[in-house]
């Protein structure tokens, strides 16, 4: 049997992996989905049956003898098939300590537009490989420069920070959201994060011990996105988003509990305020590793924001810092100016 007619197997990722799913079966390949638990893949059968139909998807409990590529995480690496490649989708903190160091390669496959890749101690051949199965997914590749996380993430995780907070000072999501994609993010970031699933931003939090008040409980209430049917929208009978009003009470209630105040601000004053964060985020990866190219391109698909040198060039470093300055009050965290906002603006065009 050639590597070609192998299997790509996907172990107890749960709906966190349907985007890849569809790019491995829309490149012609066979997946098989494993779920350790009986009842998570009969779920899982269920949900791929309605969003690929016909396709060659096998879901079940059984990891095969020999396959293509695992895609798992960190603390199932032990469970791959010998001489196969093996990717983990925790991050490249995960290679410092895993068991099959030269078979193991860490990548970000969440937004299969791009994929980003670490390859730590893994060998040649496991390298080629890797590269192989980007190429098969047809989608452009990032190569981190870091050992703790990937920098597209960063940019996801500060973006859903954001919005998390503005929602809690008031800010209704659906509003939010058209004026984010009125100001340049394409789609707006919380359609993304439904297609995408809430699960894969609430793992890496949970990994590394950082909370969101709305997103953690939408999560732990079942509201995972677009695949589940309800998310920051809904999706009745699988169709396009609406608005969910119920999601209004939660924010509500969440923001009581945590002693938060609303702040005046209206749909387009909130997405500045995640434009201006992002260019301050943006500013704290500028190092001699992360180009101005590549920048552009993690943001472009990461968090569907273009040319963003161009839009921090459009902002003086001046009325920048005095903005920033401002949304500090709302959480000093988010938006407290970045050291390197100077020289993030220097390599601006």
């Amino acid at each position: 049997m050639t590597t070609l007619s192998l299997p790509h197997v996907l172990y107890d990722l749960g709906t966190t992996s349907l985007k890849l799913i569809e790019a491995l079966v829309a490149a012609g390949r066979t997946v098989v989905v494993v779920e350790p638990n009986p009842h998570d893949a009969a779920r899982m059968g269920d949900i791929v049956q309605r969003r690929l139909r016909d396709a060659h998807v096998t879901v079940g409990s059984v990891i095969p003898d020999r396959c293509a590529g695992f895609v798992c995480r960190g603390c199932d690496v032990t469970y791959a098939p010998r001489k196969t490649l093996i990717v983990v989708v925790d991050g490249p903190e995960i290679l410092g300590d895993g068991s099959r160091p030269l078979e193991t390669v860490a990548m970000d496959v969440s937004h299969t537009s791009m994929v980003e890749v670490a390859f730590g101690a893994a060998s040649q051949a496991t390298r080629s490989a890797a590269i192989d199965l980007i190429g098969l997914l047809g989608c452009a590749c990032s190569v981190s420069q870091r050992t703790d996380v990937f920098e597209g993430t960063i940019l996801q995780d500060a973006a859903l920070a954001m919005i998390d907070r503005l929602t809690l000072v008031g800010c209704l999501p659906w509003e939010l959201d058209e004026a984010l994609e009125q100001t340049g993010f394409a789609p707006g970031i919380l359609k993304a994060q439904d297609d995408v699933g809430l699960e894969v931003a609430f793992g890496r939090r949970q990994a590394r011990g950082h909370h969101l008040l709305v997103a953690d409980r939408m999560v732990r209430e079942g509201r995972l996105g677009r695949s589940v049917g309800v998310g920051w929208y809904r999706y009745p009978g699988g169709g396009g988003a609406v608005v969910d009003p119920l999601i209004e009470d939660l924010i509500v209630e969440e923001a009581r509990f945590a002693g938060i105040r609303a702040v005046p601000m209206t749909p387009a004053q909130a997405a500045e305020a995640v434009l201006l964060g992002m260019i301050n985020a943006a500013a704290k990866l500028v190092s001699e590793n992360m180009t101005r190219e590549n920048l552009d391109r993690l943001a472009l698909h990461k968090i569907g924001l273009a040319n963003m040198h161009q839009r921090a060039a459009e902002v003086s470093l001046s009325v920048l810092r005095t903005k920033l300055g401002t949304l500090a009050r709302i959480d000093a965290d988010l938006w407290g100016p970045a050291d390197n906002l100077t020289r993030l603006l220097k390599t601006s065009p």
